[in-house]
């Protein structure tokens, strides 16, 4: 079993819906294009990152100060593919936390409607394919802005993700799981490339 498959429903919330996400503290839109390996055929969706509060602890000495993430989505009408199970692929990739060492700021501005967010890069480990942007939507606070790449073994042969636009409440706090990229990104990397079997498999985004 691949790397993905094994963890691919693992701590996943997401929720289909017929209409609009709710905002709650705020909303992230993101499109997803994916495409499987042997498959010509690219697989194109929508769906939200919607943060979720800090939660709440009795400890008066150390308060929690990292929320987390659910992922919200519509499923096409027509759609022929499994919405959870590509959202569950793409929650691999998602960031939604501060800077860390691994991330570098460039001096790069971005407009999503009237908000201008700094541009900063996630450091890709060799022997992976892909490249990372991230913006900075709130002071300290980064989210995935563009992602791509590209697979010669897995499930996954090319993802594609981009930010189109957010909304964000003063409120909103560094997910738990934010740096949840880089993690992937550095499993990649670490990863046989060579051989058959097990081990050809699973360099899996």
């Amino acid at each position: 079993m691949s790397l993905l498959k094994s963890v691919c429903f693992c701590g996943v919330s997401l929720v289909l819906s017929a209409t609009g996400p709710e905002r709650g503290m705020g909303s992230l839109d993101y499109r997803v294009k994916v495409r499987l390996q042997g498959d010509t055929h690219l697989i194109e969706t929508r769906f939200a990152l919607i943060p979720t509060p800090v939660a709440a602890t009795t400890n008066r000495v150390k308060k929690a100060r990292m929320g987390a993430w659910r992922l919200e989505a519509q499923q096409p009408k027509d759609a022929s593919f499994s919405q959870a199970m590509v959202l569950a692929k793409v929650e691999r990739m998602l960031y939604f936390s501060g800077p860390t060492e691994r991330v570098l700021r460039q001096n790069l501005v971005v407009r999503f409607g009237e908000k201008a967010c700094r541009i900063w890069t996630a450091t890709i480990p060799p022997g992976v394919h892909a490249y990372a942007y991230l913006a900075e939507v709130m002071p300290g606070l980064l989210a995935l802005s563009y992602f791509s790449g590209s697979f010669a073994t897995g499930d996954i042969a090319s993802l594609e993700i981009q930010l189109e636009g957010f909304r964000l409440e003063s409120t909103a706090a560094p997910a738990e799981d934010g740096t949840m990229l880089l993690r992937t990104l550095q499993r990649l990397s670490a990863a046989p490339t060579a051989g058959s079997g097990e081990a050809a498999i699973q360099v899996v985004p």
